[in-house]
């Protein structure tokens, strides 16, 4: 028992406490971070290296780029306004450094922090340097003291003298934070496990894929960014601007693994789903040509092409799983439908699930003409639907009276019952989790339905491969006729306010309707001011981002004008009242959040502003202008998008916004955004079951992620259960059960 006892001490699983430095109050908010074991520590890898061989001056320090500089603490006060930060100036270390200062700033910090930067003490300040009122700023740097007379570049001493530095000679390692643990104690006891437990990693890898792609072992890899330079040879600047972006070999091997096991997993789903019987639904090309030529416009090609490929899945015994994914207008409300007419045709029930009600009823609206030309039945079922109604409906569907069922998460309630269910269309996937998506499913009476996802935000070939990556891509590349994007303009300052609220009021006295957007609903704060300064260009309104100002606003400087006022606070019933007299043209202009993100289908609306345009994403704005123009312009004209922000000129904010009004084209739109946000939510939402991911990233590793799904695919091809990969298939149903996988 004790000879097993002291193995698991010294292996992988022995615990942090006892380690030099590591008592029990340490240990205790190690383990609050998930650091218990030394393995959980071996995972743990930095996030970025500093070289202390190229420390700059604090006067030479160069804006946009990740420096570390030496310097001594000038001054350091506590800020106070709507969030309390911390201040901290510096200046040069020595008399023979150029001149200059650098601004370090830390929002929401505790006052306690300030204790730390006493005048004239030695720090190094690691971290982006951006320009702000003409002073070079750090915004939440990483620091470190040093003692009088240390230079920076060595890394040896540790807190309490711990012995040996963490890293090789001009190199530290900078980890991420664990709050109450010093950085360098973390980066030395990193070290220590990595030299003595790396050899210990049971690798998942095949080694002959470890070989044909020339990785190193998992062990090597963790044990490289944790030792970079050990030994007492420096890497060289090179190895550490790889590091620092990613690119090194040990981070590339690990970012494939991660993506392998992601693959694999989204692998084993589809083949899982094939495996599965659905109601075949034969094709029906009367019923399609029925339904189209019933419409007051031509399909394009693009969707006629959509709708093949989906009457080709439908047909099958096995279940369709397809996304359904087109720019703004391009008609995935047709394709839609045919798919359902299909599924109905073949005298099956059809469910279509929106994430709001506002885009329930929309599409209720929209398909109730089509579906009673074909002589099917349709209900809308939502949270607001009435007590003696919904009953009604839940009878008549759980008959099979209703063939299509329209509505929101009510559909997943309890005594929704569709026994002929055939097909289910969840518009806007990104809004729902997979297990959401399943639980939909389930309200059949046996086959396992089709499935068609839709989404107007167009999807980066990465999260298609990944977040999407179990169902078929159908795109729709082409607008329909008479459709142009609106015209977007951009203005920037309060001074540019004017002019755009100018233009939107010129577009009102032209009789066109229009939309003012918000990226809140109440004001923030004290002073909801009254004033119309925003709108008569008489200085910066700190209350331009809320709806319900701006709307006051409006309706006093525009007494001619109907305007209206609709968020998601509202009552239903207030919210479709306010929605419908817009959509009547009794009100001129709607004041709205991003309650019209989607489904609002005005066609006279062709002028749009939008507040705060910094707060949204690339895709969001992409959605709202796509509010405007859905009708051929009268007389020739474009529709009107503005967008008002406060970023600064030459600021990252208004560099993204200048992509919105640099292009039209949602798919361009959709990778810049991935690039300059990240994966963000529209990943994350659909994570459920899927490995997380810690080491790759989807902005920059899509040859890794195209590679790493070919392994999968052979992988799969032959062994789908991964029967005789026994390495692969443990660390794939860890990945998938850990906290953050799923």
């Amino acid at each position: 028992m004790a000879s097993e006892r002291r193995e698991g001490e010294a292996g992988l699983g022995g615990r942090l406490l006892g380690l030099p430095g590591v008592g029990p109050r340490t240990a205790e908010r190690l383990a609050a971070r998930g650091l218990v074991t030394r393995g959980d520590l071996l995972d743990f890898v930095p996030r970025r290296w500093d070289d202390l061989r190229e420390l700059t001056p604090i006067g030479a320090l160069q804006v946009g780029l990740p420096q570390t500089a030496r310097g001594r603490v000038l001054s350091a006060r506590i800020l106070f306004g709507r969030r309390r930060s911390l201040e901290v100036r510096f200046g040069p270390d020595g008399d023979d450094e150029p001149a200059g200062k650098l601004v370090a700033r830390w929002f929401r910090a505790s006052p306690g922090m300030k204790e730390r930067f006493a005048i004239g003490a030695r720090f190094l300040v690691a971290g982006v340097v951006r320009e702000y009122r003409g002073e070079r700023v750090m915004a939440h740097p990483e620091t470190e003291r040093l003692a009088d007379g240390e230079v920076g570049s060595d890394a040896g001493g540790g807190e309490g003298g711990q012995g040996k530095g963490a890293v090789g000679v001009g190199v530290r390692a900078r980890y991420p934070e664990v709050e109450g643990v010093p950085g360098r104690l973390i980066a030395e006891l990193a070290a220590r496990v990595a030299r003595e437990h790396a050899h210990q990693v049971v690798d998942p890898l095949p080694p002959a894929l470890v070989a044909e792609h020339g990785w190193p072992t998992r062990g090597q890899a963790l044990a490289l960014l944790h030792a970079v330079g050990e030994g007492g040879e420096a890497p060289d600047r090179e190895a550490i601007a790889a590091l620092n972006e990613g690119r090194h070999p040990a981070q590339q091997r690990l970012a494939w693994e991660e993506l392998l096991l992601l693959q694999l997993a989204v692998g084993q789903r589809r083949v899982a789903v094939a495996r599965e019987a659905a109601p075949a639904c034969p094709v029906d090309g009367a019923a399609i040509e029925r339904f189209l030529a019933g419409l007051p416009f031509a399909p394009t090609a693009a969707q006629r092409r959509a709708i093949g490929a989906i009457a080709a899945d439908l047909a099958r015994a096995s279940p369709m799983h397809r996304l359904l994914q087109g720019d703004v207008g391009a008609g995935k409300t047709v394709v839609m439908y045919a798919a359902a007419e299909l599924a109905m045709a073949a005298g099956h029930q059809v469910a279509v699930m929106a994430p709001t009600e506002i885009l329930a009823e929309q599409h209720a609206r929209t398909l109730g003409p089509w579906a009673a030309a074909t002589g099917r039945r349709l209900a809308l079922l939502t949270a607001s639907t009435a007590k003696a109604a919904r009953a009604e409906i839940l009878e008549a569907a759980a008959a099979g009276a209703i063939d299509l069922l329209v509505g929101t998460h009510a559909l997943l309630g309890e005594g929704v019952r569709l026994p002929r269910l055939a097909l289910v269309v969840v518009d806007e996937q990104h809004r729902f989790g997979v297990a959401q998506r399943a639980a939909l499913r389930g309200k059949g009476g046996g086959a396992l339905p089709h499935l068609l996802v839709m989404t107007a935000t167009p999807i980066p070939r990465t999260l298609a491969l990944t977040a999407w990556g179990d169902l078929e891509v159908t795109t729709l590349d082409e607008l329909p006729p008479g459709r142009s994007p609106p015209e977007t303009r951009l203005a920037l300052g309060a001074r540019a306010r004017r002019p755009a609220y100018l233009a939107l009021g010129e577009a009102l006295a032209d009789g066109r309707q229009g939309y003012v957007v918000c990226p809140r609903v109440a004001a923030l704060g004290d002073g909801e001011g009254e004033g119309l300064a925003a709108l008569h260009g008489d200085g910066e309104d700190p209350d331009t981002g809320s709806a319900e100002a701006t709307f006051r606003r409006l309706a006093r400087a525009l007494p001619g004008v109907a305007v209206g006022l609709v968020h998601g606070r509202l009552p239903a019933v207030e919210r479709d009242a306010v929605m419908r007299a817009f959509e009547a043209g009794t009100l001129q202009l709607l004041v709205a959040t991003t309650v019209v993100e989607v489904g609002v289908d005005v066609p006279a609306a062709d002028v749009m502003l939008i507040e705060g345009a910094e707060r949204f994403g690339l895709a969001t704005l992409h959605q709202l202008r796509g509010r405007i123009g859905r009708a051929p312009g009268v007389g020739g004209r474009r529709a009107l998008c503005l967008l008002c922000s406060d970023a600064a000129p030459g600021s990252d904010a208004a560099r993204r916004l200048e992509v919105v009004a640099g292009t039209t084209d949602g798919f361009v739109l959709a990778e810049a955004d991935l690039l300059l946000r990240g994966p963000g939510e529209l990943f994350g939402t659909l994570q459920s079951g899927l490995p997380s991911l810690r080491f790759a990233d989807l902005r920059r590793d899509l040859p890794l992620l195209q590679s790493a799904r070919a392994a999968a695919l052979d992988i799969l091809a032959s062994d789908p259960a991964l029967a005789s990969h026994g390495a692969l298939r443990a660390a794939l149903a860890s990945a998938t059960t850990a906290p953050g996988g799923g």
